[in-house]
C-alpha cells in the first residue's frame, strides 16, 4: 500500500507541476487525487492508459442517455497525440480545459469538438452530428424544450459564418463568441450530468 500512495503522490505531483505550467487548473490536489484514482481503478492490471471502450464506459455511468457518441467526440478531444489511448495528463488536462472558465480554452476546446474531421473548420453536418449525440446522451432527442439540431446549426451559421462559405473556421468561431448563439453551442457540451445535484 505504501508503495501505491508513493506512485500516486508523485504522479500527482508530477501532473499537477506540468499542468499548471501549460493550462489554468481548476482542481485542487485533493480533486486530483480522486480523479487519479478513479482513473487508475477503471485500468486493468499493467494498463496506464484508458483505451476508447473504457473512456466510453465511464461516460456511460455519468449520464441516464446514451453518452457512446459524445464520448467518442470527447475521447478524440482528450487524446492529444492521437494514439487511441488516453493517460491520466491526457485525461485531467482534457477535464481542465473542457471545464475551464478561461474563455479561449473553453472556445478552442468546443471548436475541436465540433471540427470533428480536424481540418480546421467546422461543417453543419458536424454541427448537427454532435448536437444529436448531446441531446442522446442528456435522453432528449424529442424534447420540445430543444430545437431541433437542424435548427440551431442553421440559426449559429447565419450568425457565424460571415463569408458564408457554408463552414466555420476557427477565426469565425471567435469572432462569434459573443453572439448568443455560439454560447448555446458552447454550453451544450457541458452538460451537468447529474444538473439536481450538488
Amino acid at each position: 500500500m505504501g508503495t501505491k500512495a508513493g506512485k500516486i503522490a508523485h504522479t500527482k505531483l508530477q501532473t499537477i507541476e506540468e499542468l499548471r505550467a501549460h493550462v489554468e487548473v481548476d482542481f485542487t490536489t485533493d480533486e486530483i487525487q480522486e480523479w487519479y484514482e478513479d482513473f487508475e481503478s477503471r485500468l486493468e492490471p499493467g494498463q496506464k492508459e484508458l483505451t476508447a471502450k473504457q473512456f466510453k464506459e465511464v461516460y456511460a455511468s455519468l449520464f441516464h442517455g446514451d453518452a457512446t457518441e459524445f464520448a467518442e467526440h470527447v475521447f478524440r478531444s482528450f487524446d492529444e497525440n492521437r494514439n487511441g489511448t488516453v493517460d491520466f495528463k491526457e485525461f485531467i488536462i482534457g477535464l481542465c480545459i473542457s471545464g475551464s472558465t478561461n474563455v479561449q480554452n473553453k472556445l478552442r476546446w468546443a471548436f475541436n469538438m465540433y471540427d470533428i474531421n480536424g481540418d480546421g473548420f467546422i461543417t453543419k453536418d458536424e454541427m448537427q452530428q454532435i448536437i444529436k449525440a448531446v441531446y442522446k446522451m442528456m435522453n432528449c432527442m424529442t424534447s420540445a424544450q430543444l430545437k431541433p439540431p437542424e435548427h440551431l446549426t442553421e440559426e449559429l451559421f447565419r450568425s457565424v459564418d460571415c463569408n458564408q462559405d457554408q463552414k466555420i473556421s476557427w477565426e469565425e468561431f471567435q469572432k462569434g463568441a459573443s453572439k448568443m448563439q455560439l454560447q448555446d453551442a458552447v454550453n451544450l457540451l457541458q452538460m451537468d450530468p447529474n444538473p439536481d445535484e450538488g
